[in-house]
């Protein structure tokens, strides 16, 4: 069988498995189009790049604490009962990472990364420890666990969990012990519902979860994506949930699992009465699609983003390959926002990158006077845009693509002048 190259490793390339050929051909000639662009919005988490990012942040949390920390991996849980009560062993007097012989999802692998560092200092690193383990180590922070917030649902009754047991709730009311929540991307809906929460949780989110009712589109080709997501889901088991669960209509995949949120014609079973071929059967990802899934989280393609929403000129004017990394970014955040897309996970999907590399970027554009603070497009924002629109022209101390820095041409004619 032959080898995927890591350049092939893209969304797109879905559609040229077996699996995604067969997807795509279910679709009317008419509708195939807007088919194979809600394969290509997809972002796809590798199990590598979920575990680097997730250790990473188990490490920020221990570098910002001196008292033992105790982790855990979010899982189904009854809100109306103490954690504890549900699974901690009478025996051994231990909690039960994983339930034996249940139906374990993202929580198997939350649950190993978890295990895996805190062999790193056990002393420290509390692997899911009983109320005793926390009282006797002194436990002061419990970090949860997750890899996406979807609903909100899932992690709020976690936390309904711990919070139902008399001697954690004490400890937080006391301010003895605090609860962060770790996840590697959530839905606004989700993380706002979390943040409300009673024991007033702190969290840490990687990345700004994409969704089709925000997309750098034209609103044309949005209709029309949303309008197939639809109509097909009617030839689905699952047609209720033709815009995911929640009606997140999300387009954030893992190699470990594809969320419930994502449209139902992208993984709803097959039955006898709907025969339909989804490309992640009961979100349950196959091998020749894993095939595909990037070490990385690639940023997509720049020019096709401007000419989908719109910005068919400064596409054309070739200015984005005449600025380096960063100037290619600043110049597509400013064209986005030109086009009314000014939300962050609109953003932080365009650019591909994480919440606080995306944050820093719209600052800087704050800092250099091209956005207000409340990123809306300045008067010299609108020039320097308009300015990278005159076709074919090269501006005078323009950086070399790939540059790490960008110096913007209206501070470039302020320093001639």
């Amino acid at each position: 069988m032959g080898g995927v190259t890591r350049r092939d490793r893209t969304a797109q390339a879905l559609l040229y498995t077996e699996r995604g050929k067969d997807w795509l051909a279910q679709f009317d000639a008419a509708d195939q189009e807007a088919a194979r662009k809600l394969v290509t919005s997809l972002t796809l988490v590798s199990h590598s790049g979920f575990e680097r990012v997730t250790q990473q942040a188990l490490e920020d949390a221990s570098a910002e604490n001196e008292h033992p920390i105790g982790f855990f991996a979010v899982r189904e849980a009854d809100p109306t009962r103490s954690y504890f009560d549900q699974f901690v062993d009478p025996d051994s007097g231990k909690v039960n990472a994983l339930v034996s012989g249940s139906d374990h999802g993202s929580e198997a692998r939350a649950a190993s990364g978890i295990r895996n560092y805190c062999k790193t200092a056990p002393d420290r690193l509390l692997n899911h420890p009983a109320l005793d383990e926390m009282r006797k180590m002194r436990c002061r922070t419990v970090v949860l666990v997750d890899d996406f917030i979807g609903s909100g649902k899932r992690t709020s009754e976690f936390i309904d969990a711990l919070w139902t047991d008399p001697t954690f709730v004490s400890w937080l009311s006391l301010h003895y012990v605090r609860i962060v929540v770790v996840a590697y991307s959530g839905t606004e809906k989700g993380i706002k519902r979390v943040e409300r929460h009673k024991a007033k949780p702190a969290l840490v989110i990687e990345r700004d979860c994409p969704n089709i009712k925000v997309m750098p589109w034209r609103q044309s080709l949005r209709d029309a994506v949303i309008d197939v997501c639809k109509r097909y889901a009617r030839r689905t088991c699952k047609n209720w949930f033709w815009d995911g669960f929640g009606h997140e209509l999300t387009t954030l995949v893992f190699e470990h699992g594809c969320p419930n949120n994502v449209p139902a014609i992208l993984w709803a079973p097959a039955t006898a009465k709907t025969p339909w071929a989804p490309l992640f059967p009961n979100r349950v990802i196959m091998a020749g699609e894993k095939s595909v899934f990037p070490p990385e989280i690639d940023r997509g393609d720049a020019l096709v983003t401007l000419l989908d929403v719109g910005q068919d000129k400064l596409a054309s004017s070739g200015q984005l390959t005449r600025r380096g990394v960063n100037g290619e970014l600043i110049l597509l955040v400013l064209a986005l926002i030109a086009k009314g897309q000014r939300r962050q996970c609109t953003l932080s999907f365009a650019t591909g990158l994480n919440r606080q590399t995306c944050a820093e970027i719209m600052q800087r554009c704050v800092k250099w006077g091209f956005l207000t603070p409340s990123f809306r497009l300045t008067d010299r924002g609108r020039a320097e845009l308009a300015a990278a629109r005159e076709q074919g022209k090269v501006y005078a101390g323009v950086l070399d693509r790939g540059d790490a820095n960008y110096f913007p041409q209206q501070l470039r004619r302020a320093a001639r002048g």
